[in-house]
């Protein structure tokens, strides 16, 4: 039975949170070929409580997406309790679970204190899990990297599990790396071997390029569950390949009439969801990846304006089919 907490999950493939990418439809279509939960793309605490529009936008869910976990971020605990609450109080069917954001490495999480700044403060981390597990009963969750520059994610992990987290997972990379250089998976196993008697979930992510993958990080890290990120933009797929794997069965692969059959789909969910081109844009440029003429169609998508042009320039490539 793969659980974490009391919520029962139908599988243990897991849609990793993407700032600016994985919104409504995409979690859709995740769950649609077999992800068995999926995240928000890093929603700001105090955005939350300061009523910001567009954070707000962030915390529309489908119900064929469910369940969902809502991902944080921020520095201060009060933050945290306060925008759960506000979370609990207004959309709580929304929502199956919280994840604390403590890997995020870009330059703006560095300057407001948020992200990956976390593992250099294991004190804090404890006390923003203590903060979000005072306002539900839903699970609480950490995604983490090693540390910002240096191994702290045994303290960090320690911190979180001494607090009641329900899961963690780690993201085998340096916050200073950024994507670059290579996931170092002993340190998932190394972290599923120390925390084994508290029994947590330990949630294996990074590098996890190709549905095979997944079978390679499960037999060397142990890990309990895997969370896919930069290989599904654009290929919801994956899931679908990667599933097959666990059950032992061969995998599809993709061509191009399920290429075309996927983004078709995307552009359904995207026009019953009202998103914009900035919702689309990213979607379709993950999708270009590996195609013929790639290049020019990666060129194509990334000038669009429009929703119409995104649909006008997927349909022009894929009428051959």
């Amino acid at each position: 039975m793969h659980k974490i907490g009391k919520l029962k999950l139908s599988g243990e493939l897991f849609l990793a949170p993407m700032a600016d990418y994985t919104n409504v439809a995409f979690r859709t279509l995740a769950r649609e070929y077999g992800a068995a939960l999926v995240y928000t793309e890093l929603t700001s605490a105090k955005g939350i409580l300061m009523k910001s529009k567009r954070t707000h936008s962030m915390l529309a869910v489908s119900d064929s997406e469910k369940p969902v976990f809502l991902q944080l971020f921020g520095y201060r605990p009060t933050d945290f309790a306060d925008a759960i609450k506000l979370v609990e109080k207004n959309y709580s069917e929304n929502f199956a679970g919280f994840d604390l954001n403590a890997g995020c490495s870009v330059p703006k999480a560095m300057k407001g204190k948020y992200g990956c700044t976390l593992m250099n403060d294991s004190q804090n981390v404890g006390q923003i899990i203590s903060s979000m597990k005072s306002q539900t009963n839903k699970p609480v969750t950490i995604k983490m990297r090693l540390g910002l520059n240096e191994d702290t994610f045994l303290d960090v992990a320690h911190a979180a599990i001494d607090n009641k987290v329900d899961a963690i997972t780690l993201h085998a990379r340096f916050g200073s790396q950024g994507y670059s250089g290579e996931a170092d998976w002993k340190k998932i196993k190394l972290l599923k071997e120390e925390t084994k008697k508290h029994k947590i979930p330990i949630i294996g992510n990074g590098d996890i390029k190709s549905p095979s993958d997944v079978l390679l990080i499960k037999k060397e890290t142990n890990c309990d569950f895997e969370m896919i990120g930069r290989a599904v933009m654009g290929n919801a797929y994956f899931f679908k390949q990667a599933n097959a794997l666990l059950a032992g069965k061969e995998p599809l692969l993709k061509n191009f009439s399920e290429s075309k059959k996927e983004g078709e789909r995307f552009l359904e969910l995207a026009k019953e969801f009202n998103l914009g081109p900035n919702d689309l844009r990213p979607y379709f440029l993950g999708l270009s990846k590996g195609l013929i003429g790639a290049s020019s169609l990666r060129n194509s998508f990334g000038l669009s304006k429009t929703n119409e042009d995104i649909q006008n320039i997927f349909e022009k490539y894929f009428e051959s089919d």
